[in-house]
Order: structure tokens, then C-alpha cells, then sequence
């Protein structure tokens, strides 16, 4: 239960192709599928003991909490799905339109699938077994795997998070930013974590590749 007595809060409904996703302060709440034709909902409705300070209509075909617009974005080259199509096969892999540098930005746009167990997303030197960023959420254990793969031989994983960002049926974007010795990783417009570079020659990794339980809908850099 997110709400509590005197306490401010924030309520955001995100309205995706079969299904509001609600999200309260920042956090996942739950999803609810369309149970009606969506052309038909044209108002807003808020009752009870609550005083209301403000209500915001808006419209972002892109990141959520972003002002981009996708005119500033790069999609990501890959034969598997393309820029018009509603999801992208699974496994995927993706050249980035240049090599990673400082500044740099990558997010990928997907929805977890009902039953999912895990799902990864690598960055990677293309044709090389070495993985410089390997994200893997494990949803039945709820930890949230940063490792880098080097040398035929994976390093130390790291798992600590305050809080553990995805849920089954949840649609997420998650952004990859790079800066100079870590990454930042964000998920729905909230920042979740840092990992230092332990493959330090950025100009190497020029390749994404994503795989496990989900549908993904977009992956792009700039």
C-alpha cells in the first residue's frame, strides 16, 4: 500500500498498446490491461479525502522523463526488427552507431514478459567472446547481476540495490550512460546504479546484445 495519511504523493499511468502501467512515487505499482476501447476515455475523475496540487497531461513517444525527441536519437543497426515494427526478435544483437565514448548514451526500451525468469543486456567489442557491461536482471531471485566478462573468465558480480526495479509485465526503459570511469544506469527515468569500467578501452565496444524473457520494443544511442 503507497499511500499513507498526510503524506505527499505522485501517481503517473502510463499508457502503453494493452495496458495502463501505474506507478506511484517514482516506483512500480501494478498493471492493469484495457478493458475498454482507449478512444472512448476522455476524462479524469479524482474523489475522495485528498487534495489535489496538480494534474499533467503528456504526450513522450520517447524517454519517460526525458525532454528528447526521437528526431535526436540514433536507432541502432541490426537485421532483427526495424525502426516501424513493434517488437525486435529475441536474442538480438545491435552495432552502435559509434564506438562508446564518454557522454554516451544507450537505452533500451522493453516490456518483461508474464512468466519471466531472467533477461540480459551486454555491451560488447563486436567478434570477441569479452562482454564490457553485462546487466542481468533474475526475476525469481529479485537481484539485479553487474559483471564484465574478460579473458574467458567472468569477474566479480556485482548485486547490491536498495530496491529491485522490475516486475513481470512491466514495460521499462532503461538508459546506459557513460562517463569517463563508470557507467550510470537508469530505469523509468530513475537513477538505479554505478559500475566503474573494468574494460577500459572504450573505443572497442561497439556492439548490444540483448536476450532472455522480454519483448523489446526499441534500442537506441546517441
Amino acid at each position: 500500500m503507497p499511500f499513507l495519511r498526510s503524506q505527499s504523493f505522485e501517481v503517473t499511468f502510463l499508457i502503453l498498446q494493452n495496458k495502463f502501467q501505474v506507478s506511484t512515487n517514482g516506483k512500480h505499482l501494478l498493471t492493469y490491461k484495457h478493458r475498454i476501447n482507449l478512444e472512448r476515455i476522455d476524462s479524469l475523475g479524482i474523489y475522495g479525502m485528498v487534495k489535489i496540487k496538480s494534474i499533467t497531461f503528456a504526450y513522450r513517444p520517447t524517454l519517460l522523463g526525458s525532454q528528447l525527441t526521437s528526431l535526436e536519437l540514433s536507432s541502432i543497426s541490426s537485421s532483427q526488427g526495424s525502426l516501424g515494427s513493434l517488437t525486435y526478435e529475441i536474442p538480438y544483437t545491435g552495432n552502435l552507431p559509434n564506438a562508446l565514448r564518454t557522454g554516451m548514451t544507450v537505452v533500451v526500451k522493453g516490456e518483461i514478459n508474464k512468466n519471466a525468469k531472467i533477461f540480459a543486456i551486454n555491451l560488447k567489442p563486436r567478434g570477441s567472446d569479452d562482454i564490457a557491461l553485462h546487466l542481468n536482471p533474475r526475476m525469481k531471485e529479485k537481484v539485479f547481476v553487474r559483471n564484465t566478462y574478460l579473458s574467458d573468465s567472468w569477474g566479480s558480480e556485482e548485486r547490491q540495490l536498495r530496491e529491485f526495479p522490475f516486475f513481470p509485465d512491466m514495460y521499462f526503459e532503461l538508459l546506459i550512460y557513460c562517463e569517463a570511469d563508470h557507467y550510470k544506469v537508469a530505469v523509468n527515468g530513475q537513477h538505479l546504479l554505478e559500475y566503474k569500467h573494468r574494460f577500459k578501452d572504450l573505443a572497442k565496444i561497439n556492439e548490444i546484445s540483448i536476450h532472455g524473457d522480454i519483448k523489446l520494443h526499441d534500442v537506441r544511442a546517441w
